[in-house]
This record gives C-alpha cells, structure tokens and sequence, in this order.
C-alpha cells in the first residue's frame, strides 16, 4: 500500500515538473498563446496557484501583447489599405487572450506574488480597423466588379463578392452592399444551356424528346453555375452543351433453342413377401424392405428470346464567346431485352426440376418494340448525361 501511494506521488512530481518545463519551453519558443493555453488550464481552480505558474503566465501574457502590438505597428507603418484585415484580426486575438485572463485576475500565488497584466483597450482599436477594413473590401469589391464587367471575367466577380461578404460579417445593411452582391453574384455565374440534336437520321418518338429536355438540372446548380434545358428570357449562356444523339440501331427479335433433358430419380420401397403372399422378416422379426429406383427421363425445348437497342452520340460543350468546342464526351447506351421459357418435349411435368418446371409453365413474351426501347434508352441517357455533368462541371 505504502509502495502504491509513493509511485502515485512520484507520477504526479513527473507531470508538475514536466508541464513547467513544457511551458517554459513554449514561451522560449515564442508559442505564447500554447503556453498561456496550458497554464491558464492548470491554474483554473487552485487554491495553492504555484508561484513558478503565475509567473510563467505572467510572462507568456505579457510578451505575446508585445508581440501582437510591435506586428500591428509594422502593418499601420505600411500604409496599406488591404493591412486593416490583420490588424482587426489581431486585435479579435488580443481580446480573446485577454478574457481568458481576466478570469484569474487576480491572480496571486500561494507565496504571495500577484501577476501584473498589461491588458489593452482593444475596443478603438477594433473599431478604427473594422471601418478601414469595410472601405478597403468595399472600394476591392467596387473594382473588381468594374473589372468584370469590363473584361467577362467571372473570378474577379467571385473575388468581388467575397469582399462582400467579408462586409456583411462586419456591418449589416452597409451602403448597397446587398445590391453589388447580387451583381457579383450575376457576373460571376456561368449559365449552360442543354440541348438535345437528333442526327441520328430516325425518327424519335415525341415523348423522348420531351423527357429529354425535362431532365431535372436543380442538382445540378451549384453557386457559380446554372443549367436550363429551355432557353429563359434575359440570360446571356456562357455554353450551350450539345446532345448530339448520332446513332440508334435495334437487333432484330430473336429467338434461340436448345434441348435440355431433365432426369429425375424416385426411390421407392416395398415390403418383401414370399411367394403365397405372406410378409417376410429378418431375425429379429421386422419385415424385409426392399429399395427400387426409378429413373423419369424428361426433355424439354427451352427458348431465349431477346433484343438489343443501341443509342449512341456525344456531349459536347460549346463555347458561345469564341464559338469554338471546348470538350467532347462519348454517351453509349446499350439496353437488352432478354426472356426465357420452355416446352415439354417428352415426359410429365410433375417430374421436372422447379426451374424447369417454371419455365414450361411460362408462356411466350411479346417483343418490346422499337419505341419502347428507344424510351429506355433514353431513361438510361439521361442518368449518364447527369454523370458527366457532375465528372466536369
């Protein structure tokens, strides 16, 4: 028991020690804000704050102030607009090192010694480099709305409306900042569209076509980008991407046979009896059984019906600025039709396996026609348009 309480002792002297020596190291380090981290958990609570503690902290405070005021002063020296960014962030920083301590404060060690802060009153400060921050991203935003305009240059849209955004965190209701992001926002979207071009030299059937260009595109916006399958009124399309349908063949209804033959064995069991009639017995006076085996031979015609429809082409993207086609992807759609069934050649029908059996209780199928197929196609085209969408765009 006395070897238990002394090893738990020795454990708890290794973690003080090394936890002040891990501190020490951070503040050497210049992790200032780790090591007040670490410290300010360890001191939360205690009665008997140590005094090596207090005046770590003390020290990893006081420096990393130093640190974030000597950073803001280089950055204000600068002069430049686009700076006021960092030194509000280094101000939320201060602030946020600052609640943390002003929770211990104050804070005196079991010895007596009381840590002197040197705490900064951010509340100017933050205010003087959030305005200059909101006119810097508004005055960016402004430009870079400008420059698009000017140059359809859709990033510097998004980069507008970025700046924006940053605004809106900082400000509600600022100037007309509502109204310039929707104008980034319109500026730097890219707007698609979908056609669907039968050169396939067939007619297709009306209710494919209007399938085809009901494709549902709502999962397929996104921020920047938006798809019509109908042109609407007022949207200048960066891109019309083409399905140019170029192939459609259909197999003709074919029917193939083979014999199968289906061979069923049945045990039966009689009692032995002698020749006027009378039960037989072993020695120990149970009848005599006697096993035969019968052997029910079937054959059966099975018949494999089947049809194939092949839908092929292309989705091409074409660039409305410069006129030019900027990517071509091959859509392939096969579907097949397949269906068996059979008929009894020779035999019982009772005898035959319950596959077997299954099949010659079927009866023939009607052939899909070709429109039917074509429909199919088309349900299966437009799964794969949707993928190739999602794999480029």
């Amino acid at each position: 028991m006395k070897n238990n309480l002394y090893y738990i002792i020795y454990l708890s002297v290794i973690v003080i020690v090394s936890s002040c020596v891990s501190n020490r190291k951070l503040i050497e380090r210049g992790q200032y804000d780790n090591a007040i981290d670490g410290l300010v958990k360890s001191l939360q609570g205690k009665k008997n704050k140590p005094t090596k503690d207090v005046r770590n902290l003390e020290l990893a405070f006081n420096k990393a102030q130093q640190e974030d005021l000597r950073v803001e002063k280089l950055l204000k020296d600068e002069n430049e607009a686009s700076n006021w960014e960092k030194i509000y962030n280094i101000h939320e920083k201060i602030e946020h090192r600052q609640d943390k301590i002003r929770a211990l404060v104050p804070l005196i060690s079991k010895d007596g010694y009381e840590a002197t802060f040197q705490f900064v009153n951010t509340l100017e400060r933050k205010k003087e480099a959030r305005i200059n921050s909101i006119e810097y991203y508004y005055n960016s935003a402004i430009a870079l709305i400008r420059q698009s305009e000017a140059e359809n240059d859709k990033i510097k849209a998004r980069e507008a409306a970025g700046y924006l955004e940053k605004i809106e965190l900082l400000s509600n209701n600022y100037k007309d900042v509502n109204y310039l992001k929707s104008k980034a926002d319109k500026l730097g979207t890219v707007h698609y569209l979908v056609k669907v071009v039968n050169n396939t030299f067939k007619i297709l059937p009306v209710q494919l076509e209007d399938d085809l260009v009901r494709i549902s595109v709502n999962d397929l916006n996104s921020r920047w980008k938006k798809f019509d399958m109908r042109k609407a009124e007022g949207i200048q399309y960066d891109y019309h991407i083409i399905m140019n349908l170029e192939g459609l063949e259909f197999s003709p209804d074919r029917e193939k046979s083979r014999i199968k033959e289906d061979i069923h064995k049945e045990i039966t069991e009689e009692t032995k009896r002698d020749s006027k009639g009378n039960v037989i017995k072993d020695s120990l006076g149970n009848p005599v059984k006697i096993k035969s085996e019968i052997i029910h031979a079937n054959s059966i015609e099975e018949i494999t019906q089947s049809k194939t429809a092949i839908m092929s082409g292309k989705l091409e993207w074409h660039n409305m600025s410069t006129k030019n086609i900027e990517r071509r992807e091959p859509m392939n759609v096969e579907i097949n039709f397949e269906y068996i069934y059979a008929r009894l050649l020779k035999g019982d029908i009772k005898y035959l396996s319950r596959q077997n059996k299954d099949l010659v209780n079927r009866r023939p199928a009607l052939f899909p026609t070709n429109e039917q197929m074509t429909l199919d196609a088309g349900e299966k085209l437009k799964l794969i348009f949707k993928d190739i969408i999602h794999k480029y765009e």
